[in-house]
């Protein structure tokens, strides 16, 4: 894995884990209200930069619905369900990985230290470069979460943020997209010091 190529919207793929509202009472380690607001950003960025996007998850049951904050700006992604902890066990989303042919995916949700990690484990395993978005990703205690973050790293994932992602795809606020990433760090960032 190359830790100094930079995230391009030409390298790139964008994995949404999982955001369901069903798991809210066992994440406990980020404000709920915090964490749709960062799902809701991430899946903004996605569409901005026109990224491929894979939504994982199946509504119903335990799982609840989807956050409606993240389907209103989902209409590109490919949804895929799944019995599995790793998405990487569903035929199905393997096939459309290699369809979209990219090695860097861009992941994170619910829960980190179950279906974001093993799937990040298992796409490593692969020969992809798991990027595991850390701020739309929560757990159920603070040492699982730890214990996760630290076996990613381990691992070889790379830790990131949605608004780092952000800023190194857009590498400029000069470009098309720069006000509308401006706007986004405005309406859902501390540096908007609107949260």
């Amino acid at each position: 894995m190359n830790y100094s190529e930079k995230l391009t919207r030409d390298n790139s793929v964008v994995v949404l884990v999982d955001f369901l509202d069903g798991f809210f009472p066992g994440l406990k380690t980020i404000n709920h209200d915090l964490l749709r607001k960062n799902a809701e950003a991430f899946t903004r960025v996605s569409k901005i930069f026109n990224l491929p996007t894979i939504m994982l998850g199946e509504e119903g049951g335990f799982r609840g619905k989807f956050f409606p904050e993240v389907v209103a700006h989902a209409e590109h992604a490919t949804r895929i369900e799944r019995h599995t902890p790793s998405a990487w066990d569903e035929p199905e989303f393997r096939k459309r990985l290699a369809e979209i042919g990219r090695k860097k995916v861009l992941l994170g949700g619910i829960s980190l230290d179950i279906c974001t990690l093993q799937l990040s484990i298992d796409l490593l395993g692969a020969g992809y470069e798991p990027y595991v978005v850390v701020d739309v990703s929560g757990s159920d205690t603070i040492l699982n979460e730890t214990a996760a973050l630290l076996r990613l790293t381990q691992a070889g994932a790379v830790l990131v943020s949605w608004a780092s992602v952000a800023s190194e795809i857009m590498k400029d606020w000069e470009t098309p997209e720069g006000p509308e990433v401006g706007k986004l760090y405005q309406e859902f960032s501390y540096w908007g010091n609107r949260l």
